[in-house]
């Protein structure tokens, strides 16, 4: 038996980055806790689905949008509205960062990271959220109901400690954790607040 305080039961609950590693975790859990779960991604890759979601047992409705892109996310919104209704819960999942491996550009020491990494992780890190926010928060507030979870890890209340990125150097390859991912992390606290 399901806690009632906290069911998902039939709620249809859209998970923005929904095929990326965390956001395929949330979307089993809602799965399994009975949600209507609406993966929301840039590009629905049946490959990608098959090794994320398998033969998932639920409701689940796959959804490509751009989140950086207003239009993108009202023509999702529209598709989402005409097979399910409004959204009960929006999760915030989508996100940009650079792993180690990535071009020396996207993970060098700050003085050199480019600009456009930068512009790149602040348009979906935030401006993403905002859009989405403004969408899909917009038509759960014209629907009297709804709940916005928007993800942010330690480094957005936290800098990272380089010293916990030498694995790289020891391969001889140079890595710094990139600055536009905590300051990105770090605008959702007060985006959230406002």
């Amino acid at each position: 038996m399901q806690d009632p305080l906290f069911s998902v039961e039939n709620k249809i609950v859209v998970i923005t980055g929904g095929l990326g590693q965390l956001g395929a975790q949330f979307g089993h859990a809602l799965l399994r806790r009975g949600a209507r779960v609406v993966v929301l991604d840039q590009r629905i890759d049946p490959a990608q689905v098959q090794t994320r979601y398998g033969v998932s047992t639920g409701s689940i409705l796959f959804v490509e949008a751009d989140v950086t892109v207003r239009a993108s996310l009202e023509g999702a919104f529209d598709k989402i509205e005409t097979a399910w209704g409004v959204p009960h819960v929006l999760v915030n999942n989508a996100a940009l960062d650079s792993p180690p491996g990535a071009p020396a550009g996207e993970n060098g020491p700050f003085e050199s990271y480019a600009e456009t990494s930068f512009d790149r992780v602040m348009d979906v890190n935030v401006k993403g959220v905002m859009l989405c926010c403004q969408v899909f928060g917009g038509a759960m507030a014209r629907a009297g109901r709804g709940s916005i979870i928007n993800i942010s890890p330690i480094y957005g209340m936290v800098s990272p400690d380089q010293g916990n990125y030498a694995f790289p150097s020891q391969k001889g390859d140079v890595f710094f954790k990139p600055v536009a991912y905590s300051v990105s992390k770090s605008a959702l606290f007060n985006l959230t607040r406002y």
